[in-house]
């Protein structure tokens, strides 16, 4: 019912220009998560079940593309994964004479290379349903807090003293990696790098309690997602290597008492993509991995997940965006936490 395969075919090469409108691109973004690498990936079914699954699957409402000037038509989307592994969306044109046996989907990257996909290559698309669980674990910053411009902040901050450079490029991979901090920012031949990226991690110590509370702030309508969520009956946690002074951001807008168990960096001796984290707090919740999902904003989030044998959602709200993120395997995409009660249900 939830499983297609179709034969890989060229398209008439408009697609590529369609995908990269502005309002296309904006609604597949918030609807699916998918921003979409120009062009589209189109099958052919040419038997008689995957016909039928493909008919059943239009009866499913989807999601709806509203054209953004005359001359266009209502798209409705499904999202998907690609041979089990890639995030994608099937995009179904509401007009007459749209063949019955054309499958047409956008990813966030090139689908063909990628996959290293042949003409004619028999493909599967498995529609994407809401994932049972008994639990969701999030991570902390980029997913419940936006904390990007904190953390640019008191790195450009302890940089500032020794006359180096921060940007947000370079703060957003460190984020995305888990890698070094200071690494790229203080040059390899500099005479004393060691002190230096010593001195710029104590001064960042210092500042972060102040400039975190200065620049961070909770998501809008989180308190609304995890409602929702709670009301579903499915339990909350958390997973972060962030340090403890974040989550006075969750205690003062009340929504810290939420979580029936929390785990952070210092909780921990193996940071992520290694699962220590996310086997502790299953440990502490008394469930399996099977019985849970992460939702994080990183690559990482997504190997440690996958380590802990997990399914993981990855939203867009942080470091990571749909192609990064796509390239991990993601269980599905999401533009921001208030997509999970609609992508989730309850064990």
């Amino acid at each position: 019912m939830t499983t297609i395969e179709g034969r890989l075919s060229h398209g008439m090469g408009r697609a590529a220009e369609l995908t990269q409108i502005d309002w296309v691109r904006r609604q597949l973004i918030e609807l699916t998560g998918i921003d979409p690498y120009p062009g589209t990936l189109n099958l052919v079914l040419s038997d008689g079940d995957n016909l039928r699954r493909w008919l059943r699957w239009q009866k499913f409402p989807g999601h709806i593309i509203e054209p953004g000037r005359t001359g266009f038509c209502r798209v409705r989307c499904y999202p998907v994964r690609i041979s089990g592994r890639i995030p994608a969306a099937v995009l179904l044109p509401e007009i007459y004479d749209y063949p019955e046996n054309k499958v047409e989907l956008v990813a966030a990257l090139p689908i063909r290379k990628h996959l290293s996909f042949a003409e004619g290559a028999k493909i599967r698309v498995e529609l994407c349903r809401p994932l049972a669980t008994e639990a969701v674990l999030f991570d902390i910053d980029g997913t419940l807090v936006d904390s990007v411009a904190a953390y640019l902040e008191v790195a450009r901050n302890a940089a500032e003293a020794f006359d180096l450079e921060v940007t947000e490029e370079h703060v957003r991979h460190a984020l995305a990696t888990g890698n070094n901090f200071w690494k790229g920012v203080v040059p390899q031949d500099h005479p004393d790098a060691k002190a230096v990226m010593k001195s710029m991690t104590q001064h960042a110590t210092r500042e972060w309690p102040r400039i975190l509370k200065e620049h961070g702030k909770v998501f809008e309508g989180l308190a609304q997602t995890l409602g929702e969520l709670k009301g579903l009956g499915i339990r909350l946690a958390i997973v972060s290597g962030a340090r403890a002074e974040v989550l006075d951001l969750l205690r003062t807008t009340g929504l810290l008492d939420l979580f029936e168990a929390i785990v952070l960096g210092c909780d921990v001796a193996k940071g992520k993509p290694d699962p220590e984290g996310l086997f502790e707090c299953l440990r502490q919740l008394n469930i399996s991995p099977a019985e849970a999902v992460y939702v994080g904003d990183t690559p990482i989030d997504i190997q440690a997940s996958q380590a802990a044998g997990m399914r993981v959602v990855s939203v867009l709200t942080g470091v990571g965006d749909s192609a990064m993120l796509s390239t991990y395997h993601p269980d599905r995409l999401a533009s921001s936490h208030s997509k999970l009660p609609a992508m989730l249900e309850s064990l």
